[in-house]
């Protein structure tokens, strides 16, 4: 996954008298991208990186509406009145704003032009359509990327999962992007397009929707909301196919990445010694990849405490037992402080039923020992084990 940051430097220019507002405005816009060749190629939606002059104009004019520190109950408002009045253009009458793309790895920065942030050009676009594409090329190399899926068109129950950049932990106000992993549901298909429902949102357009294997099904395209909520919907890898073999890109995986994905096969089947190995090798040939960096630890780690799954089966299975015996355990406690809760329910229950009369002090509504235990009961809840 990449995070993709598009700047657009313009100035507003008003229909009404052909007078140009003074300062040049700013406006970013934030996306996400998919890498489908390790030589730097990243995919992306089309309104990513050439969007509708329309919709940029209306970025703009929320720009500036923040520079004039307009009330945030009337922003919109302000945008609406003066959309009809005003172009935004390049530093010329009927040029585009001047552009700059850049890509980002991990976690990122928004705003950043320097380093690990690099520099991106677009080399493709497509609008046919709801099949709206975009190809931007990083300056950067031996990028893990993604596999299209064979069979792009999972069932309708089927429930994939979706990645994309949005503001680290959820807190709009955050400078830092994080990929996001969600789940959504498959409404409907067709060749072109699955239609999803799910937590997603305008922001979320560029991510990937892959499969339990990681295999692209579709590269997600949220259009702004309407009445009836956002349109969401992803298009396909037959329908990404087509727009890299049009493009002259292959989808390839580099060896680099084919090495790590075999070094994962067998930490996570516990041949921790075998995946040490091969994640040392790895190194030497590719001493930035943190990630494979990160499980050569973490299986140092468990080859120490646990041995090779394989070499030391005794052990293994000593701790998936211990494992086991432990969950039965939280269970038992569990069930204990239900039934202790049920308990304490009937007998507050109990204890309101004999204070309680018609138009005694001790109704349910005014028994202020009983309703304190219950609402503090009520708060907490029955305990889910």
């Amino acid at each position: 996954m990449v995070y993709l940051e598009t700047t657009y430097r313009g100035y507003l220019t008003y229909r009404q008298d052909g007078t140009r507002h003074r300062e040049a405005l700013v406006v970013h816009r934030a996306c996400s991208g998919v890498v489908v060749n390790p030589d730097g190629y990243v995919l992306t939606t089309d309104d990513c990186v050439r969007p509708d002059p329309s919709d940029l104009l209306a970025d703009a004019l929320h720009t500036l509406a923040g520079q004039r520190r307009i009330d945030p109950d009337q922003v919109d408002e302000f945008v609406a009145a003066t959309r009809p009045t005003a172009v935004f253009s390049g530093s010329k009458a009927g040029e585009p704003p001047s552009t700059t793309v850049y890509g980002q790895l991990g976690v990122a920065d928004q705003g950043r032009t320097t380093a690990p942030a690099a520099p991106a050009t677009v080399v493709s676009t497509q609008s046919a359509g709801e099949d709206a594409l975009a190809l931007v090329k990083l300056q950067r190399s031996s990028l893990p990327a993604v596999e299209l899926a064979a069979d792009p068109t999972p069932s309708r129950d089927a429930e994939p999962v979706v990645l994309s950049y949005r503001p680290r932990g959820g807190d709009a106000t955050s400078a830092e992007y994080a990929v996001r992993a969600g789940s959504a549901t498959v409404t409907g298909r067709d060749p072109a397009r699955l239609r999803l429902a799910g937590d997603l949102r305008t922001e979320d357009r560029g991510g990937a929707v892959v499969d339990a294997w990681g295999r692209l099904l579709a590269l997600l395209d949220v259009t702004p909301a309407t009445a009836g909520g956002p349109a969401v919907a992803g298009v396909t890898a037959a329908r990404v196919a087509d727009f890299l073999a049009a493009a002259g890109v292959p989808n390839t995986v580099s060896e680099v990445d084919l090495a790590y994905r075999d070094a994962l096969r067998d930490y996570f089947a516990g041949r921790f010694s075998a995946a040490v190995g091969k994640l040392d090798a790895l190194l030497r040939d590719a001493p930035a990849h943190s990630w494979a960096r990160t499980y050569r630890d973490r299986a140092r780690e468990r080859l120490a405490v646990d041995g090779d799954a394989v070499e030391n089966a005794g052990t293994w299975s000593r701790y998936l037992l211990s494992a086991v015996a432990g969950v039965l355990v939280i269970a038992a406690i569990g069930e204990c402080r239900r039934r202790a809760w049920r308990l304490l329910r009937a007998a507050q229950l109990r204890a309101v039923a004999a204070g309680s009369g018609p138009g005694g002090e001790g109704t349910v509504g005014d028994h202020a020992v009983a309703d304190g235990d219950t609402a503090a009961t009520t708060e907490t809840g029955p305990p889910s084990g």
